[in-house]
């Protein structure tokens, strides 16, 4: 005879189960006996998006959220997360009551391009109990105290600031999370029409992963952010101006993704981008795009190219003009053990001089990674021929194909016919 052992459950296990689903889901069980019926409304989160009620579906949701408020009149909620389209007044009234209701976990996308002319209450810097909070689309004003949000530690911001006032907003924000540890921003600041500089200071003692996802700014909109985090250890920066970044204290970094179209072309702007790279040196992994890779050395005439000593794990997306680069780039990185290149956009890869690619590979490379069809060029084949003859203790080389026939393949396996100097190497192609 079966038996129902999640019916068999209490009420308050089966609760915290339901909240893991959508909210429109979790409302759907409430067909499954007459103990289900009004379970959901006892479930501690929401997870919502207006445009899925009926039309006028303004209405139908505010009538929804009326029965499960009034429900829920004399409980806490965990978790609220909402994506909504409708008047912003109404969504501003609807978080004020869930953050006195001790919400911990906040996530809220105003999805409207309507102008906005709703601010959040001021509860919401005042908060004993958020842990997480994200918001996009959703306007913060400058408050006028000190911000204390004592529990916060994963802070998302997108599109919350108009205005010149915006980096302080966001500045305040930080400085009131003495627990903060997850910080990302994705374009928190509104373009504005007039020239001006906007400048944000990220200061934390907590911070351990910082992510910057900045497009670029246009017109008169300048732009630049420093940076201390004496605990951060993992970091992002995505189309935002590279020279524009100051760090400080950055000795515990073990990662950094960068991820940006922007080379300067001002030699005062270019000492501060190469700043940038030397204030990170520290880091042991790393992932670039290659337009830095393949403008940073050319133009690096303030002094020795960083020394990137403790750096094991290197990926570049590199090009034509790029890979003569590499031999400077490896120079920088003496311990370097995994090495991926991924050749995206390139077809003719040009001359390479191979003799001062550095020592590391004779001494420390042991995996090699190359993505793409870049052995389809000759040069291409002559770099794979220069890791297999002369890293000693290399262990596994992989080629990458999306796009190549078998005949290809065939072509590339005959012109791989290098000597190993690791007897131990295998050669890999996908």
């Amino acid at each position: 005879m079966d038996c129902d052992y999640i019916s068999e459950l209490p009420d308050s296990l089966l609760t915290q189960i339901l909240l893991n689903l959508r909210t429109e889901d979790s409302v759907k069980t409430s067909v499954l006996s007459k103990r289900w019926r009004n379970l959901w409304l006892n479930v501690p989160g929401l997870e919502l998006c207006s445009l899925a009620f009926p039309n006028p579906y303004e209405e139908g949701f505010k009538r929804f959220m009326d029965r499960f408020m009034e429900f829920n009149c004399g409980s806490h909620l965990q978790k609220f997360k909402i994506r909504y389209t409708g008047k912003q007044d109404q969504l501003m009234e609807l978080i004020c009551t869930v953050v006195d209701r001790g919400i911990q976990h906040l996530d809220v996308c105003y999805c409207s391009s309507v102008k906005r002319y709703g601010f959040l209450r001021e509860n919401i810097y005042k908060s004993k109990t958020l842990v997480f909070l994200n918001l996009f689309n959703v306007e913060l004003k400058n408050p006028k105290f000190v911000v204390s949000l004592p529990y916060l530690k994963i802070m998302r911001l997108g599109r919350v600031c108009r205005g010149e006032d915006g980096p302080l907003v966001v500045e305040k924000l930080i400085s009131g999370c003495p627990v903060l540890e997850d910080l990302k921003l994705i374009r928190p600041f509104d373009t504005l029409t007039h020239k001006v500089l906007l400048f944000l200071r990220v200061s934390s003692q907590t911070l351990k992963n910082l992510g910057l996802y900045f497009a670029t700014y246009k017109g008169d909109t300048d732009f630049s952010v420093e940076i201390d985090a004496p605990r951060l250890k993992y970091m992002t920066v995505k189309d935002i101006q590279s020279d524009n970044i100051v760090v400080k204290n950055l000795s515990s970094l073990f990662m950094i993704n960068i991820r940006t179209k922007y080379i300067p072309s001002r030699p005062k702007d270019f000492k501060k981008f190469c700043d940038f790279f030397t204030g990170i040196s520290s880091v042991r992994h790393m992932i670039i795009d290659l337009p830095i890779l393949e403008r940073l050395y050319p133009n690096y005439n303030f002094g020795p190219i960083p020394k990137f000593l403790n750096l094991y794990y290197l990926e570049a997306e590199v090009s034509r003009s790029s890979l003569q680069l590499l031999s400077a780039f490896l120079e920088s990185s003496p311990n370097l053990k995994t090495l991926i290149l991924d050749f995206r956009g390139s077809s003719k890869l040009g001359q390479i001089d191979f003799t001062n690619l550095h020592r590391c590979l004779i001494s420390t490379l042991e995996y090699v990674e190359i993505k793409k069809g870049m052995i389809r060029d000759e040069t291409g084949v002559k770099l794979v021929n220069y890791f297999l003859e002369n890293s000693a203790i290399l262990k596994k080389l992989t080629l990458s194909f999306t796009d190549s026939s078998s005949l290809e393949l065939e072509s590339c396996k005959k012109l791989l016919t290098s000597t190993k100097l690791s007897p131990t190497c295998q050669v890999i192609i996908v």
